[in-house]
This record gives structure tokens, sequence and C-alpha cells, in this order.
């Protein structure tokens, strides 16, 4: 069963019943109170008709008894009966035609009492036997039966207009459920249709619910909601993109290194290749021969260590990172490059540089770019300078070159991803050294001036 359907019988059960139980409660005062004013009524007209009969019956005069009691009978339309019983409690006048009922007198005996009402149970209804003391001390006393016609065709008028009361209150009580049902479970439909786009993965999206009170609220809630998945989906696509983008990134410039790498274990393993063939003629090795063999393998181990520290390190974590050691350690992968281009490298202030938070081998891919790209500017030679600033709440590395500098009409697409103007650059290099940069919270810029070279600035936070 649809909820849409069960609020509407709820609500309608719930409204039938407040009018039927409200209609009985009104029966029953209806009737308390019709029921009270006929005793008054009844011992209203039995107290004037005993005070006018008091002295016939006083004189034992019968007659004039009988007469009052018959004129009263006709004057009163719901009076069924009266009798009158004389001071020994014997029946003294009455208004019965076919004869005195059998037991009357015990009906509604009076005994010490002033006055007394009885509800009989006849063939003729419900009839109230109402009695009074003609004269205290005695068994004077007269009784009188009133009728309930009134109440029953009051009784009557009620069961008519109540009826078709609740027969149009059951009817609007549907109409009015039908109607509420559709406010409540309207927006509720749309959540749980809302639910189903989400539950497809279509982020972005937003439920059209008037934005007014608890609804309003969850509909807001519901949009936030999803408006923060597409978020965070776009970022983890983002981060997808960017983790690949890095790792071709990475690759470039290891690519570039290789060829360092190789003209630098070149060398060593040119001097043992020479050794031995020495040795091959002849045998016997010298202390001299021995202190070269061990220095040139020791710098083949040191080169691939190096190499393999900038390889190896993918995950990112963050640790405390020395500046002027990691400036060191880029320059000397850069060595064959620079010495290659003629260059010399200055350090200024480097060392003075505190400490910083961060992940060692993306920052130290990010220095390493800057400063090959700062080799590839000079290609004629000359010299790049690589300093330092700090201040309270930051600190700054400036690599600066002498090269041709960067033309105007490109310097606002330098960080777009894939744009370059080398021939075989993939134009990732700068855009992720920026990106690297801005995750630590920090920044990334440069001043050019064309013939003039170019000034790069990284600045850092001090701290996490």
């Amino acid at each position: 069963m649809k909820l849409r359907t069960k609020i509407t019988l709820l609500t309608t059960a719930i409204a039938v019943s407040v009018v039927f139980f409200t209609l009985l409660s009104v029966r029953g005062t209806i009737i308390n109170a019709f029921r009270g004013e006929l005793e008054k009524r009844a011992f209203s007209i039995a107290g004037n008709l005993s005070d006018r009969i008091a002295n016939h019956v006083l004189l034992k005069d019968y007659f004039q008894t009988t007469r009052a009691v018959n004129e009263v009978l006709a004057q009163e339309n719901d009076l069924e009966y009266i009798y009158v019983t004389n001071e020994e409690g014997a029946m003294a006048a009455h208004t019965f035609n076919d004869g005195v009922p059998s037991g009357i007198l015990s009906w509604n005996p009076l005994a010490d009492r002033t006055m007394g009402v009885q509800l009989l149970d006849t063939e003729k209804g419900h009839i109230r036997d109402v009695g009074v003391k003609i004269f205290n001390g005695t068994k004077s006393e007269l009784h009188l039966g009133i009728r309930e016609d009134d109440l029953k065709q009051t009784l009557s008028t009620m069961r008519t207009i109540t009826f078709p009361l609740i027969i149009a209150v059951t009817l609007l009580g549907v109409v009015a459920s039908f109607v509420f049902s559709r406010l409540i479970t309207g927006p509720l439909d749309k959540f749980v249709e809302f639910t189903k786009v989400l539950g497809r993965g279509e982020f972005g999206s937003r439920v059209d619910v008037p934005y007014d009170g608890e609804t309003g609220y969850l509909a807001r809630s519901f949009n936030r909601l999803s408006m923060e998945l597409k978020t965070v989906r776009d970022k983890m696509e983002e981060a997808y993109t960017y983790t690949h983008l890095l790792q071709a990134e990475k690759l470039s410039t290891i690519g570039q290194i290789s060829a360092g790498l190789a003209h630098e274990l070149k060398n060593p393993l040119t001097t043992l290749k020479m050794l031995f063939q020495a040795f091959r003629e002849q045998p016997d090795m010298t202390k001299e021969d021995a202190e070269i063999i061990g220095r040139e393998i020791e710098k083949i181990d040191g080169i691939i260590t190096k190499f393999s520290g900038f390889v190896k390190e993918k995950e990112f974590h963050v640790s405390e990172i020395n500046l002027n050691a990691m400036m060191d350690r880029v320059i000397s992968l850069a060595a064959f490059d620079i010495r290659n281009h003629g260059i010399e490298v200055h350090m200024d202030n480097i060392e003075t540089l505190p400490s910083i938070k961060g992940d060692r081998p993306l920052l130290e891919h990010v220095f390493l770019n800057l400063v090959l790209n700062a080799v590839q500017a000079t290609p004629g030679g000359g010299d790049i300078r690589i300093s330092g600033k700090k201040d309270d709440r930051s600190v700054e590395v400036i690599i600066k070159d002498r090269g041709t500098g960067i033309s105007p009409d490109i310097r606002s697409k330098v960080f777009e991803p894939f744009f370059t103007t080398k021939e075989n650059g993939t134009g990732l290099g700068l855009s992720i050294a920026y990106n690297i940069v801005k995750s630590h919270g920090g920044s990334m810029f440069f001043h050019s001036n064309k013939g003039d070279g170019t000034v790069f600035t990284v600045r850092l936070p001090r701290g996490e």
C-alpha cells in the first residue's frame, strides 16, 4: 500500500471518528439536559397542583380533587397520568380511564422523602413518575407520569441530521486527506526520484521543491549534497588526470636525467675498462690501481643511488625538508646539463632558509624542472642564480637565468597544460610544478623581460 493511500485512509478515519464521538457526546449532553428540564417542569406542575388540591384532600373532597387533576392532565399534553393518595396512603383520585394499574403505589414510594422521581419502562415507552408530598408526615402524595415525547422527537431530528452530516464529513475528509496526502507525498516522491538520480551517479542535479518549512530545508540539503558529490567526483577525476600527467612529466624529466646519468657513468666505466684491460696484460695490481677502482665504483654507486632516490618515490607523504640540501641534490641531478651548456650556478642565502614541511620528491621535481628550464633558456652559456628569502610566514626560492626571456604574448599560457615552445617538450612541466606548489599551500610566479632573462619564484609556507 502506498504512503498516499495510508495517509488518506488514516486522515479519513480520524475525521469520521472525531465527528462520530463529538455527535455522540453532544447527543448525551442534549438527552441529559432535556431530561433535567423535563424533571424540573414535572416537579413544578406537581408542586402547583399539590398546593391547589391540598384543601380538597384535607376535607376529603375527592370530587374536586379529581376535577383538578383532570384539568391539569387536559392542559399538559405530555402527561400520561395523575393520581392522589389520602393520608392513609389509599388511592383518592386518579385519571386512569381503564382502571388503576396493579401495583402502581409501589412504583415510586416516597416514604420519608418530600419528593422523588422514578424512570418507568412501560408499554408506551419511558415514563418519569414524579411524586411530591402533599402533607409532610402523612402518606398523602401526588404522582404524575410525564412522557418523553419531545425527547424522542428531538432524538429523531438529531438522527436525521447526524447521518447526512457524517456522510458529508466523510466525503470532505476523503477529499481533504487526498489533498493533504498529495502535499506530503508529492515532495517525498520527488525526493525518492532524486535519490535514484544520485544513485545513477548524476551528481550536480537539483530537486525542484518549494523552499519553505522542513520540506524546503530537506530540499536544500539534498541539493547541497548533490553539488558536494559532484565537486568530490570532479576532484577525484582531476586528481586521477593530474597523477597521470605528473607521471608523464616525471618520465620525461627522467629521460633528460638519464642522458646525464649515461654521461656520468661513462667516465668511471671507461677508467675501469682501461684498468681491467691492463690487468689482462699484467695481472699484478698495485695499491694505486685498487684505490682508483674503489673510487670509481663508489662514484658509480653514488650516481645510481641519487638517480634511484629520484625515480622510486611515488607516494605522497609529508616530511621535514632542508631546502639547502634539496637544492644541492637538484643541482647534482642537473649537473650534466649545467656543464654541457657551460653554465655556472650561484647560490645565495639558501643555507639560511628554515626547514619546511612537504613532500620531498614532489618539491624536488619542481625545483629540478625550474633549473632545467633555466639551463635550456641560456643555450649560449652564462650563469644561473638561486637565492632564498624568508619572513615570519613563508620562504621563497628564487631561480634567475640570463636567457632570452619569455615573449609577452605567451606569458599568460606558461602554466597551462600542454603548452610548450620546445620542439620535444610535453608542455606539462610548469603546469604540474605549479599544481604541486599550490597543493603545498604555496604559490609560484615569474617575471620576465625579453632578452633579459626570467626570474621564477616559489613561495612555500613555513610549518605544515
